[in-house]
């Protein structure tokens, strides 16, 4: 069975309470009356007043006698207008008042003039907007049916992973995630260090905000959190019925202290030390309420001595920690303990205990041990932090919280990296099913789902109850969205209204929040068919439109996280359409809550739209027992101002095709014309209205009469009619706005319904996306200069035979291009035939091997850009290369070495041997000396000689080596110096 739709209007305006419900098809006016007032007295029901309305019109029934007569037809509607009757206009003015009052307090009225980011010509209910404006910011607004969100959010800024750090904040707004996005999550306690053995632990408490909450892709930074080691991450997703967190299970209060403990020993005026110092204590204050304490130290160069042969060994400092009462009191001694370690690394130790009773307590803490007077001891000691442990959960908060434990273990890996902890996260909330037609707990972007989500949500202080909420209309538009794709993703940790919400939710589902005083719905700016009220001369007065004109930019500038790219932040360049060439002048648009780079495109492309096809704000002052439609509504506007031709009259007298009107008609010769007017269809229970358009003679000049053409209906005596060029009787409009006027009637602000909005905006196809900064350069042909030969050096063979030339190159000036490659022609004088040899520019230098000793070498130079383009080649230049050395000189035949911190200490002696200029040392794990490192530079040496030396040497076990050179760096043999341990 077909159903009809109908309003019924209380006598306020259909602002506010206005009931929408759906009747079957087939019943008359009064059975329709009888069922929708079931409940309102006699009284009430002969102050009804009823319309039909549909696409060609509108009527105002007859008295309500021969409504039982009336059936409407299929694609009507009923709008019942309730007509005040005893109330005063002082109560109707007292009503009125309430309701802005709530009004004010739901934060509807909004700023007069908003930024380029908005959606409608109307900031809300109660707000104006400024004429005027000649910059596409102001003019902007005048084209649109939606309004922006009002008033500044203390939001931060676009999220980006690279260098965002993890924000604490107290007291701060609790984050709402709706949709799915990167969120880098707030603390929701104190990180604090825990030390194991000599190892420590960070312990860290995040926060996503309001529950349930799915997470995936944590990270830290950039990378995925499975690539670190030593790391345990624990996920509660915000359910009631969630278990407490076990990696963070009570209160801790770390406070930093960072001070050396020290106790100098007494000094006279030349530095002598004449005495033991005194004792230094540092104190500090627990958090109230706590029942534990822990004090952390640092060792910040290890703690360890080495005796007279270099040998490491295990040393002790000795430390007090005392205790009393905040309020003063007597010191009670907690430890006096003993700290041994033989490291020379950093690291830390800690001493936790429970307190003598929970409270506030002052601790103290002092070295015994005096300071150190070698230095071959180290024994620094840093108090580093003060903890306060208190039995309660850390979270106290009334509301299920998503939220992530961590525990990591400081790692050349995880170094201070925690602060960029960060995850996709997606909400979990009730979400409409089209399938089933239900609401089903799930993830979602439905701009819909998250707009009950707002009034009905965790979030809401006072929530609505369904019975408040236009569900039917919400599952509407929840279809819309999904099939245009309209969604709504964004980490809401920003102080904002619930109505600011609203707005900015529903606009990003091309809609408006609506509160009619009984249930909360929304407006859809999409193309309507059904016409709820024709706007004219007869029903309305004071009829005005302005139009702003303007030089649009050449693109809308859009930035935004996207999703393809990880929700890094990124801006899109959306052309005017039509425009090409350069973008030179671009105007800045916001998308709140988009992260798809096509939606981003085709919604701005419908702003674009939306400025170019609704130039026009067109305003009337209707009475308000007369009106009908409110904000969002479709009507059909005539006005003489429009169009010269435009007429809106009564007919007088009817004879045959002759129809006399109440005014006059002007028409010209050559143009056809038409007039559109209802008629009652059928009689008794059958009767229905349609709208009728029929074509006129045209008879040039003013008249009062027209003549009908053709056969067809007539209209009535009594009759409205609309005269009109044939098309251009009526015009479609869109109320976009209601505003009170003096003398209780009603200003209305329309604008053009213009479908061609949407039809456009489907037919957008976005074009790719890769989110680069920046069009691509073209190719770099920039040549590069010859290289410069800064030097050449001989070249010798393992076996310290000369075998060639080392070539030492840079740049050369004169060029921007960036080089890559050094190619360098080389052949033995005299020959006839180049070799070529290319390396990387980065190595600065070619070696150019297989010429014997002291040969005399060609060679030519040449630089390769990293576009492909070479240089010229240079001329060709000569350089000798290596001189032999002759026999290798004697080896080295005895000799030791003994390991030392960071360093190793050699003892050895040359045979007799002239030759002997110098002496090389090496070291390597290998036995043979095979890939032995040199330990340079060599020293000087001769015959005959003792030598001691210490070199400094990386850390660890190797096998030491010395060998002697000759005067042309010929090297002998290698001679072992036995195996030592460098720490």
């Amino acid at each position: 069975m077909s159903l009809m739709p109908v309003s019924i209007v209380p006598p306020i305006g259909p602002d506010f309470g206005r009931v929408e419900l759906t009747l079957p098809e087939g019943m008359t006016v009064a059975e329709i009356v009888e069922v929708a007032l079931a409940e309102a007295s006699a009284g009430v029901v002969t102050r009804a007043r009823i319309w039909l309305v549909n696409d060609r019109g509108e009527m105002l029934l007859p008295d309500r006698t021969v409504w039982h007569r009336i059936r409407p037809r299929p694609g009507a509607r009923i709008v019942i207008r309730l007509v005040s009757g005893e109330m005063n206009l002082r109560n109707i003015l007292t009503i009125a008042v309430a309701i802005a009052a709530v009004a004010v307090g739901q934060l509807w009225v909004g700023p007069a003039i908003l930024s380029a980011t908005g959606s409608t010509v109307l900031a809300s209910i109660g707000s104006s907007v400024a004429a005027g404006a000649i910059v596409l910011a102001g003019s902007f607004l005048i084209n649109r049916f939606f309004p922006p969100p009002g008033g500044p959010q203390s939001e931060k800024p676009l999220y980006q992973i690279s260098g965002w750090q993890n924000s604490a904040t107290p007291d701060g707004v609790v984050p709402s995630v709706l949709g799915k996005v990167r969120v880098a999550p707030v603390f929701a306690a104190p990180t604090f260090s825990e030390i194991v053995g000599d190892i420590q632990y960070v312990r860290t408490l995040f926060t996503f905000g309001y529950g349930p909450v799915e997470l995936s892709d944590l990270k830290i930074g950039d990378t995925p959190i499975d690539k670190y080691d030593e790391l345990d991450v624990e996920i509660r997703d915000g359910y009631a019925f969630d278990s407490p967190v076990t990696i963070y299970p009570r209160q801790v209060i770390e406070d930093q202290v960072g001070t050396e403990l020290r106790r100098d020993r007494l000094r006279d005026d030349t530095g002598a030390i004449i005495d033991v110092g005194p004792l230094t204590p540092v104190t500090r204050f627990t958090a109230g309420d706590a029942v534990e304490a822990n004090v952390i130290f640092h060792f910040p160069a290890g703690l360890i001595r080495f005796n007279d042969d270099g040998d490491a060994r295990t040393t002790s400092v000795v430390v007090r920690i005392r205790q009393r009462l905040a309020s003063g009191g007597d010191w009670i001694v907690v430890t006096e303990t003993t700290f041994s370690a033989k490291r020379q690394e950093g690291f830390f130790r800690q001493f936790k205990w429970t307190l003598p009773s929970r409270g506030r307590w002052e601790i103290e803490v002092t070295r015994i041990t005096s300071e150190s007077t070698s230095s071959a001891r180290s024994d620094r000691v840093s108090w580093l932090a003060l903890q306060s442990f208190r039995p309660e959960y850390p979270v106290a908060f009334g509301k299920p919280l998503c939220l992530v434990a961590v525990r990591a273990k400081a790692t050349y890996q995880l170094n201070s990296a925690l602060d960029n902890f960060n995850a996709i996260a997606e909400r979990l909330l009730p979400d409409y099913d089209h399938v089933t037609g239900t609401w089903i707990t799930r993830k979602t972007r439905n701009p819909a789902s998250h707009f009950r989500h707002v009034l009905q949500g965790l979030e809401n202080t006072y929530p609505e109850p369904d019975s408040a909420i236009d569900l039917d209309g919400l599952e509407d538009w929840h279809d819309f969205c999904r099939l245009k794709g309209l969604k709504y993703d964004r980490d809401r940790s920003f102080e904002s209204s619930t109505w600011g919400a609203l707005t900015e939710i529903a606009a990003a589902g091309r809609a408006a929040p609506r509160y009619d005083g009984t249930k909360w719905s929304v407006v859809i700016d999409r193309p309507q068919e059904l016409v709820v009220a024709h706007v004219n001369s007869r029903n309305s007065r004071d009829f005005s439109w302005s139009r702003n004109y303007i030089d649009p930019p050449d693109a809308f500038r859009v930035q935004f996280l996207d999703q393809s790219a990880d929700f890094q932040a990124r801006e899109m360049i959306v052309p005017w359409p039509g425009h090409t060439g350069d973008i030179n002048t671009t105007e800045q648009l916001e998308h709140p809550g988009k992260t798809d780079h096509v939606e981003i495109w085709r919604e701005s492309r419908r702003r674009q739209y939306e400025i170019i096809y609704r130039p026009d704000v067109f305003t009337a002052v209707q009475d308000a027992a007369v009106r009908t439609a409110t904000r969002g509504d479709h009507v059909k506007g005539s006005y003489e101002t429009l169009l010269s031709t435009m007429a809106a009259l009564k007919v007088t007298a009817v004879r045959g095709f002759y129809v006399t009107l109440d005014g006059n008609v002007e028409m010209e010769a050559g143009a056809s014309y038409a007039v559109r007017f209802m008629r009652q269809v059928g009689t008794g229970n059958a009767a229905s209205f349609e709208s009728v358009l029929r074509s006129i003679q045209t008879v040039a000049g003013v008249t009062d009469s027209i003549l009908l053409l053709g056969d067809g209906p007539v209209p009535e005596k009594g009759a409205i009619v609309q005269f009109g060029l044939s098309g251009e009787e009526s015009i479609d409009l869109v109320i976009a706005g209601v505003q009170a006027g003096e003398q209780m009637t009603t200003v209305l602000s329309m604008l053009a319904s213009a479908p061609i909005i949407d039809t456009l905006t489907d037919a957008e196809v976005a074009p790719a996306w890769n989110g680069r900064a920046g069009g691509i350069v073209g190719a770099d042909i920039a040549v590069p200069a010859i290289p410069v030969v800064t030097g050449t050096e001989p070249y010798f063979d393992e076996d310290g035979l000369a075998d060639g030339l080392i070539v030492l190159m840079i740049p050369g000036p004169g060029s921007t291009a960036e080089v890559a490659t050094f190619s360098l022609h080389h052949r033995l004088a005299g020959a006839t035939i180049w070799s070529v040899v290319t390396v990387n520019a980065s190595e600065g230098s070619i070696t150019l091997t297989g010429y014997g000793s002291g040969a005399t070498i060609e060679m030519q130079r040449l630089a390769t850009s990293t576009a492909g383009y070479s240089s010229p080649w240079s001329s060709t230049f000569t350089a000798d290369g290596a001189v032999d050395g002759g026999s290798p000189p004697a080896p080295i035949t005895t000799g030791s070495v003994t390991g030392g911190t960071a360093s190793a200490s050699f003892t050895m002696s040359t045979p007799n041997d002239p030759s002997i200029v110098e002496i090389r040392l090496s070291y390597g794990v290998n036995a043979d000396g095979s890939g032995a490192v040199s330990i340079t530079p060599s020293f000087a040496a001769g015959p005959l000689g003792s030598y001691s030396r210490t070199e400094t040497v990386p850390a660890g076990t190797f096998y030491f080596f010395a060998e002697t050179l000759n005067s042309y760096g010929t090297p002998s043999a290698k001679f072992s110096l036995g195996q030592a341990t460098v720490l």
